[in-house]
């Protein structure tokens, strides 16, 4: 669960002149536009809104996700070593409206020269597509059924073009975009051949320009395909993208019946992996007119300092004492995503050890859980502290007593 780190929004004069406020969620460094070129700022509503999004297409707790592989699949957007764009990890850029919106476009190969650090960061991470707040082409003001197709397309782009290849046994090769034998791209031809896929609106043809076959045709096939497995097709404008996508391939049974291959890519390679979001939260989050909660919540970093009774037959015969461990907790509201207690400079997962241990201090103060144990074997003692024990022993009497306690229940460690 380590890799499933929700940080907290910052801002950030280390990604350009453009953008002002970075997020990282699930190995995606989201980046938002500030308020220059004559745009506003992005609010930072919309960026929790996209934080979330990525939380929910990779959530762990989905039915049918291989947990290995999707963490494999965090791992490949922060680029690590070993991945197909390793060294690179991957943005998710946001900014408002459409390039025009800005002076210079930041989208023209001038507009990105002329925007300070712009080069740099691109340089230094991948990104694929772009998040609009209220775009440029929704209708004004925004529907949440829009602003759901909108944000959901372009992350999707983010996540299957520079997370998925990799993840799952297998989808190295079968998620080439690049090999016109691979299993998606004899996918995508037969949607074409079958008049599932329409390429009027890019350029007619597979075979025109490989590359823009590669790198653009092939991620809005993959989206297109996402939505349909997932019957997604309510919150395209009147429930259709006909001609581009047909009526015939709205649902997982259609798409079975009119482009198979691409069923059974969707099944083996992106299913374990990337969960469907809930159609119900979508639409609590995303309401008309920048209305619905975000929902996002960073993870909260919790540090203490311990003492922990090691049980016996662990480091010597006897049960033994050790103190001034440095204990770190994180947590995603209630879950606990990490757990270590750190001992001469090693660091332990505190799951691995807990069958071995009982916390007895935290912050020199009784634990919780060794409360319970003076309260159970001396009821009359339930509620002494620490500091109340120091006082009746004496500082040399304190081991001594709390073994004392800690055995009572003819355990040390229960």
């Amino acid at each position: 669960m380590s890799e499933y780190r929700s940080g907290e929004l910052l801002e950030d004069q280390s990604v350009s002149d453009l953008y002002d406020r970075s997020l990282n969620v699930f190995g995606i460094k989201i980046v938002a536009g500030a308020n220059v070129g004559g745009s506003e700022a992005v609010p930072d509503t919309w960026i929790y809104k996209t934080a979330r999004l990525i939380q929910l297409l990779l959530d762990r707790t989905a039915p049918g996700i291989d947990p290995a592989a999707q963490e494999r699949v965090i791992k490949i957007l922060k680029g690590e070593s070993g991945t197909f764009h390793s060294g690179l990890p991957t943005l998710q850029r946001v900014l408002v409206g459409g390039g025009e919106n800005y002076d210079p476009n930041p989208l023209s190969d001038e507009g990105t020269n002329q925007w300070n650090g712009l080069n740099q960061l691109n340089d230094s991470h991948v990104s694929n597509d772009m998040v609009w707040y209220r775009n440029s082409d929704s209708p004004d003001p925004p529907t949440g059924r829009n602003d759901i197709n909108e944000i959901l397309e372009h992350v999707l782009h983010t996540i299957q073009m520079l997370g998925l290849r990799g993840a799952v046994e297998g989808s190295f090769q079968a998620l080439d975009n690049t090999d016109t034998s691979s299993e998606l791209r004899l996918a995508m031809a037969e949607a074409v051949d079958n008049g599932i896929f329409d390429l009027e609106g890019y350029g007619g043809s597979l075979e025109r320009d490989e590359e823009y076959t590669a790198e653009v045709i092939v991620k809005e096939y993959l989206y297109l395909l996402t939505f349909g497995m997932w019957d997604f097709s309510e919150f395209w404008d009147g429930g259709s993208l006909a001609p581009e996508w047909s009526d015939s391939a709205r649902t997982p049974e259609e798409i079975l019946n009119t482009n198979p291959l691409g069923h059974e890519l969707f099944t083996k390679y992106i299913s374990p992996v990337l969960s469907k979001p809930s159609k119900a939260i979508l639409l609590e989050i995303f309401q008309d007119n920048d209305q619905g909660p975000h929902g996002y919540v960073a993870d909260s970093i919790e540090s203490n300092s311990i003492s922990i009774i090691v049980d016996e037959d662990v480091v010597s015969d006897s049960a033994m004492l050790v103190a001034g461990l440095d204990e770190q907790i994180i947590r995603n509201g209630d879950e606990i995503l990490i757990h270590t207690i750190e001992y001469e400079n090693q660091l332990y997962n505190y799951q691995e050890v807990d069958t071995l241990i009982m916390v007895y201090l935290r912050n020199n103060a009784f634990s919780e859980e060794f409360q319970a144990e003076i309260a159970e074997s001396f009821p009359d003692y339930s509620t002494v502290t620490y500091e109340d024990v120091i006082s009746l022993v004496g500082l040399a009497g304190v081991d001594d007593a709390i073994l004392q306690v800690a055995a009572a229940d003819g355990f040390f460690v229960a």
